[in-house]
């Protein structure tokens, strides 16, 4: 392995990464767009 020397710098400092709105919504998001996905495929192939 190898040795971790300490001197690296980092990609971007901590304060700097600013998340944005569409960053912290999508986890929350996601089960809605899979369920709206879910009743449209539903409704187009299967008629319910």
């Amino acid at each position: 392995m190898t040795k971790n020397l300490g001197n690296a710098k980092s990609s971007a400092p901590a304060k700097e990464i600013n998340p944005s709105l569409f960053s912290r919504a999508a986890p929350a998001l996601f089960p809605l767009v899979v369920a709206a996905l879910g009743y449209l495929l539903g409704r187009h192939f299967l008629g319910f």
